[in-house]
């Protein structure tokens, strides 16, 4: 297995604890709300059944934020208030973690997306820029080929490094093995690869006690469906703007994703895990302030033609 490849993996791991394309003729400015929106604190039925929590608040054009795996929408807390400043922020449970259900059959990326399908249809939202950290970048852009011009934008948070890295089948079925063998090892392990060389410790023991506390069959299974799922193909199909937030830990293989999606651009936080919003939260939050801003204003770059 790839330093790289290996990475992913251990983001993806450790981010769980607890078809129709954008078309280029679409405007990218969203309808604001209005500026009486209220805070909304409720829960959706997925599409199988699983109970979705989320909450929105403030008012404006609406940001939809999706966590990594064993994280929950608190992660976001930092950066929703900022938004939510002149936004509509929305978060999301993902299904097995927070204030979500856990009884799903079938842990897959369509699942996830699925999830944020019911929440935005829940909160009646119309258009939105989509935000997803590790997993959730993958499943962001899955969920925007599903929803087309819906979403105006997506945004990656050091996810989606690079799309034509596959992993060979024997790598997967090793990491398979080691999660469901010894989880506590294989973390324990891995997690000196997703952090900087000084890392701060309250952010260490808050994401370690969160992946510790995951159930190890629901995140190898979760696991297989995320390394089966082709993003190169995704982004073969999507038209929007696509932003990503990387921390500088690995580089960002750009002539591959833009060999898919030639709009694919992504901004660097140095010095930080692969948490951004919790190592450098101020910074984070403007720097996704900032991004979002250029995918409302149309600067973000859409599919050529």
């Amino acid at each position: 297995m790839t330093a790289r490849s290996l990475a992913f993996v251990c983001a993806a791991a450790l981010a769980v604890s607890s078809s129709a394309c954008g078309s280029s003729a679409a405007s990218s400015t969203p309808p604001a709300l209005s500026p009486a929106s209220p805070k909304v604190e409720a829960r959706v039925a997925s599409a199988d059944g699983v109970p979705i929590h989320y909450i929105a608040e403030g008012s404006g054009p609406v940001v939809v934020l999706a966590h990594c795996l064993d994280c929950n929408l608190h992660y976001w807390d930092v950066a929703a208030a900022d938004l939510a400043r002149d936004h509509r922020v929305v978060r999301l449970d993902l299904a097995g973690a927070g204030g979500s259900g856990a009884d799903r059959k079938t842990w897959s990326i369509e699942a996830f997306a699925g999830d944020i399908r019911a929440v935005v249809n829940a909160a009646g939202v119309d258009r939105f820029t989509l935000v997803g950290h590790s997993i959730s970048g993958t499943i962001a852009l899955e969920a925007a080929r599903e929803l087309g011009d819906r979403v105006i934008g997506v945004v990656p948070i050091d996810s989606v490094v690079d799309v034509d890295a596959h992993m060979p089948a024997e790598a997967r079925a090793e990491v398979l093995r080691g999660v469901r063998a010894d989880y506590r090892n294989f973390i324990d392990t891995q997690f000196p690869n997703l952090l900087p060389k000084d890392p701060d410790p309250n952010v260490v023991a808050r994401v370690r006690g969160d992946a510790l506390a995951a159930d190890p069959a629901r995140t190898a299974a979760i696991l297989d469906s995320l390394f089966a799922y082709r993003e190169d193909l995704a982004l073969d199909h999507l038209a929007m703007p696509i932003v990503a937030i990387d921390a500088d830990r690995r580089p960002i293989a750009l002539d591959h994703n833009r060999a898919h999606a030639p709009q694919f651009d992504a901004r660097i936080i140095e010095n930080t895990s692969h948490w951004l919003m919790l190592d450098k939260p101020s910074e984070f939050a403007s720097t996704l302030r900032n991004v979002i801003e250029s995918i409302e204003s149309g600067r973000a770059k859409r599919r050529p033609g």
